[in-house]
This record gives C-alpha cells, structure tokens and sequence, in this order.
C-alpha cells in the first residue's frame, strides 16, 4: 500500500504544476493592473504607478516572474498578499476552516440522503418511489446553487426566519450555532451532487442486485434487507464512493460562488475579492489550496476501496 501512496503522491507533481502555471497566466490576462488599483487610478501619477509596479516585481517579463514565484512555490512561500500585506499563507489557512466545513458538511449530507435514495430507487424499479427519485434527480442538477441559495435565503431567512441570511459561526461557538449558519449554504451546494450520487447508487445497485451470487443468496432464504445492505450495498457502494470524491472536488469550486452569496469568510469568497483587487498572490496561493486539497481527498477516496471491498490490494 505504501508504494501505491507514494506513486499517487508523486502524480500529483504534473497535476499541481500545470494547474499553478495555468493559474499563474490566467491571472496574468486578467483586465486590470495591481499597482494601479492600490495608488488610485483618477490621483495617482504614472510615476507613481510604475514605482509600485517595481516594487511589485510586475515590471519583469511574465518568465521572470514565473521563475520568481514558481522557486518560491515549491518551497511552500506563496508570497505576500497585496492589499493585505501579509504572507499567503496566514491568509488562505485563516479562512481555509470555513471552506472545509461547508465543503465536508455539503458532501455529508449529499451521500447520506443520496444513498437511501438510491436504494429505494433500486429495489423498487419502475414504481412510484423510482419515478419520483428520477425527477428529483434531474430538478437537482437543473438547478443552480446559486440561485437556489437566493431561494432559500428568500424562503427561511427572510419569510419563516428560522436561520440566518448570512454570516459564519466557528466551532467554538458552539455545533448548534455552526450548523444552522452553514445548513443553507451546503444544501444550496449539495443538492446537485444529491441528485447525481441517487442515480449512481441506483445504477450500481441495479447492476448488483443482478449478480448470481444476489440470486443465490436469496435463494438461501436470506431476508430481503440482509441481502441488500449486507451483500448487495458493500459492493455499490465503490462506484458511490468514487462519485463522492469527484463530488467533492465540484463542492469546492462551488463554493467561490456560494461563500459570496452568504457572506462566508472562507476561501472561496477570498478569491472572488483577490480577482477585484488584482491580488495575484492570494489567488495563485488559494487555488493551489484547494487543487491540494481535492488530489488528497481523492486519494483517500482510492485507499477506502480496501476498506469497503477487502478482495481489493495495491499490490
């Protein structure tokens, strides 16, 4: 297992070089220049301007600063932010709290009403419970999180005030005050993920379910419940389970969005506000986060296989 791990790790090294490099451009044609924004365009003298894109290092050419930040990256230095004048660093890891929480709680709550779901798609086909699951499933992923989370801020927050519009609440604060601040954004997030992981446990349990080795199992006169929860399910629930890691990954690009909508001091509204600001370095050092972060998960993803189906090795 541990050459397996390392092998994963070093792949990661190509992913995560040409997502910073492709990141690393794309702020580059990004309308707009840094030193301008921080002297003022209508008060500040091209004079000016120019010294602040000196000091900057935004004079250089596009290589040179590539070269600069690239050395710096890889020994995990991403620079000072901008407008906030301090390192990258403390301000991504200062908000990456946010982001993990609404991420892992909008992934918690999309596999655990998903994989009923799919189950009672799977073991009622063609009926009602099935019909139903399938529209779900499609107004699921027709809907935009975003514009989902204006309707549930519209439906709880403003008309039945029971939660909150906007805002965060840690950990310390206590689990019942982080839940209900964190409960509408992840539901805005998690609903097309839902949808997507009802239908993939639907297919794969209708896939298992047609196995000999399901027909014999009844045949033996094991209940109904036994033999999909203790035969049928572990074997599903691989192809859930992969779904869920490239869910994940979805989770947290959605989260840019969603974190502006509700006011969530995490990384993804630090990287709306850093693209307004032409703050290079925090947008540069954010994605590089969360990219890490995604290839990790995933990987944990592809270790739990053993865990589910101990028939699997990484031999």
């Amino acid at each position: 297992m541990w050459a397996y791990i390392v092998r994963r790790l070093l792949a990661f090294i190509p992913t995560m070089f040409f997502v910073v490099t492709l990141v690393f451009i794309l702020t580059r044609l990004i309308p707009g220049d840094p030193a301008g924004i921080i002297a003022g365009h209508q008060l500040a003298t091209e004079e000016r301007i120019q010294k602040i894109r000196s000091e900057l290092g935004l004079d250089k050419p596009i290589a040179v600063q590539y070269s600069i930040w690239l050395s710096r990256a890889v020994r995990g230095d991403f620079g000072t932010s901008i407008f906030f004048n301090q390192p990258v660093n403390e301000v991504v890891l200062s908000r990456l709290p946010v982001t993990m929480s609404l991420a892992f709680l909008s992934l918690a709550l999309a596999i655990a009403l998903s994989v009923p779901l799919g189950i009672l798609a799977a073991t009622r086909r063609n009926s009602t419970a099935d019909a139903a699951t399938m529209v779900f499933s499609v107004l699921g992923i027709s809907f935009p999180p975003f514009w989902l989370g204006f309707i549930l801020i519209l439906l709880f927050s403003v008309t039945l005030r029971w939660l909150p519009t906007s805002g965060y609440r840690p950990w310390s604060m206590g689990i019942d005050q982080w839940f209900r601040y964190l409960i509408l954004p992840s539901v805005s997030l998690c609903l097309s993920q839902i949808a997507l992981l009802t239908r993939t446990t639907r297919a794969s349990m209708l896939e298992v379910l047609s196995k000999e080795y399901i027909t014999t199992a009844r045949a033996k006169g094991l209940g109904g419940l036994r033999v999909i929860y203790g035969h049928a399910l572990q074997n599903a629930m691989i192809s859930v389970v992969t779904v869920a890691g490239l869910a994940f990954a979805v989770i947290l690009g959605g989260s840019i969005i969603i974190e502006s909508v509700f006011a969530l001091p995490g990384v993804g509204r630090l990287v709306v506000n850093a693209a307004l600001r032409r703050d290079y370095p925090v947008i540069q050092g954010s994605v590089t986060y969360l990219v890490g972060i995604s290839l990790l998960v995933n990987l944990l993803v592809d270790l739990s296989y053993a865990v589910i189906n101990p028939r699997i090795t990484y031999e």
